[in-house]
């Protein structure tokens, strides 16, 4: 049970992470300010690198990415908007999984 609550916490604070990132990303696309996206792109692979094929968050940040790397700024935003709610949905089902296992103790 430690074991898989540690796993648990690891993703969670990865998933932080990639929204943090996502949130940035997305507020410099509205912002036309697209110094450094390059940077929170490599970021954001290297998190990617981390999960395995398949996996939701790998697949979240996978189409962000690529739709910043391949389409027009709008959607681009969009594309990471969409993904940085669904991570952020992650987040909440994480929360409340560790809540719960917490509270169950």
């Amino acid at each position: 049970m430690q074991e898989r609550r540690e796993r648990m916490g690891e993703e969670l604070r990865k998933e932080e992470r990639e929204r943090d990132l996502l949130r940035e990303l997305e507020r410099r696309l509205k912002g036309g300010d697209r110094s450094e996206l390059e940077e929170y792109l490599r970021q954001l692979d290297r998190l990617v690198e981390s999960w395995p094929e398949g996996h939701t968050p790998r697949l979240l940040i996978e189409r962000a990415v690529g739709g910043v790397r391949t389409r027009d700024p709008i959607r681009a935003g969009s594309d990471v908007s969409r993904s940085r709610s669904a991570i952020e949905g992650e987040i909440s089902t994480l929360r409340g999984v560790l809540s719960r296992e917490s509270f169950a103790e």
